[in-house]
């Protein structure tokens, strides 16, 4: 049986990683980060791409970082062995209102809840925000933007250092919620969400 020819796009596909060129290997590294914004280590890079020599990805990484470093619009960088693409600092506000949120309407809302408290009992924030809570909280525990810790019965949350500078406040700042002594739950979550967005 004669030996079907394999076209040339297919065969490159197929070819490890350590066979491509820097050039290649560059576009499929970007490919990746940009389809995984939460970001990705050199190991699992590694892994999709069929790369062995991980200084290879490390090099090519490290070029990506300088290609876009300057004004360029987004920025590759290194957060705690994490490498992703991210918006610089200076173009937050251009991107703030009009960039897609990172969680639904409720998710944010409970997220919300928990800043302006400084940090919550997990059962508290349940009891405010029904048993969808649990879900949102296991979101923001996975996404980073709260930590949990043993409370007693119940578990104690807080935000995070990202959530602080994701949101461009200090750290330990409390949302400002006018007439939070006397607002409700539903008011002190709807001013919560413009404190963050504002």
């Amino acid at each position: 049986m004669a030996r079907q020819k394999v076209p040339q796009q297919v065969a490159e596909i197929q070819a490890t990683g350590d066979e491509l060129s820097n050039e290649e290997l560059k576009a499929r590294i970007e490919a990746i980060l940009y389809c995984i914004p939460d970001g990705v280590t050199i190991d699992k890079l590694g892994e999709k791409l069929g790369v062995i020599q991980r200084g290879k990805i490390k090099a090519v990484l490290i070029q990506v970082q300088q290609e876009y470093a300057g004004k360029r619009g987004i920025q590759l960088v290194n957060d705690s062995n994490l490498w992703k693409f991210k918006v610089p600092d200076e173009f937050i506000p251009v991107v703030k209102n009009i960039a897609e949120p990172e969680f639904d309407k409720s998710v944010l809302e409970t997220l919300a809840y928990i800043a302006w408290r400084s940090g919550s009992r997990q059962c508290d924030v349940v009891r405010v925000r029904s048993n969808k809570a649990y879900s949102h909280i296991k979101l923001l525990i996975e996404k980073g933007f709260i930590e949990s810790s043993k409370a007693g019965l119940s578990k104690w949350l807080e935000p995070t250092k990202k959530f602080y500078e994701y949101f461009k406040l200090q750290h330990g700042q409390k949302l400002e919620v006018p007439g939070s002594n006397e607002a409700n739950a539903d008011e002190i979550i709807a001013a919560g969400l413009k404190a963050l967005f504002s």
